[in-house]
């Protein structure tokens, strides 16, 4: 015979899908902080600023050795100058019109003045390095969003000390949002991985979500005799709050010897 259908319902809350303390990659004071609780932030938004006049005063200096050529052209005309010395004077030694020795010093000449200018193009490559370094200095002084979230706190104001150990804000993730709701463990074999639920905020019966299920946790709280459910809801514009209470609703085959109305458990403590 096969199980008949029921429906059961559980509570449930909406959870943001990700919670991030945004601190500072160096121990330095903070210039400003652009947003203020309960502003919504984009990936990649300006979100406070580090003092930062000392790297900006060494990233002029060093885009100023990185952008000039002045070595590396004066080099190349000392090059010139050795080939062409050297060249008059091994036609002059055809005529014997110079001594061997001469022509020798001017080829040793002519190395030198190779190696400088290799030794010049050297250092231009490692001012242009020390620069793509510098702006990356410079860079981490300015703290931007890894996400788009909503701002929970602001720790950290302007003026004051920032270190690794603090955060500046306190980030959360909207969408999606999680639902969690904490099922008996009786139905672990009948609510899996992929199943569908349909989530109702209390409070607002005439709005709901059909959304799957995404985590179902395999290990239970023997103290409650309940597992962890997640789900995942897309929350577009972040129409939905975090921290709402709610009801999860799903068709399972009915557990003999239970009632096929529905079921509810409490949420985490």
């Amino acid at each position: 015979m096969v199980p008949a259908s029921a429906e059961v319902a559980f509570d449930c809350v909406t959870r943001p899908s990700m919670t991030l303390k945004i601190g500072t990659p160096v121990a330095t004071t903070i210039q400003a902080v652009l947003v203020e609780r309960g502003d919504r932030v984009a990936k990649g938004q300006v979100i406070a600023r580090l003092d930062s006049a000392i790297e900006a005063a060494d990233l002029d200096l060093i885009k100023l050795r990185a952008t000039s050529t002045t070595e590396i052209a004066s080099r190349t005309v000392r090059v010139e100058l050795a080939r062409t010395e050297l060249n008059r004077a091994e036609r002059l030694l055809e005529t014997n019109n110079v001594p061997r020795q001469k022509v020798d010093e001017l080829r040793a000449a002519l190395r030198v003045a190779r190696e400088d200018l290799a030794q010049a193009e050297l250092n231009h490559k490692v001012a242009q390095l020390e620069l793509a370094r510098a702006l990356a200095v410079l860079e981490q002084r300015t703290i931007k969003s890894p996400i788009d979230a909503i701002v929970v706190q602001r720790n950290l104001g302007p003026g004051e000390y920032a270190h690794q150990d603090s955060f500046i804000v306190e980030l959360a993730a909207v969408s999606p949002l999680f639902v969690e709701a904490y099922p008996p463990v009786r139905y672990f074999d009948s609510i899996r991985k992929g199943d569908s639920g349909t989530v109702t905020p209390i409070g607002s019966p005439d709005r709901s979500f059909r959304v799957a299920v995404q985590v179902a946790d395999p290990v239970f709280d023997a103290g409650s005799g309940t597992f962890g459910l997640r789900l995942a809801l897309p929350n577009e514009n972040g129409a939905l709050p975090a921290g709402l209470r709610c009801r999860v609703t799903f068709d399972v085959k009915e557990i003999p010897g239970e009632a096929a109305a529905s079921a509810s458990s409490g949420l985490p403590r």
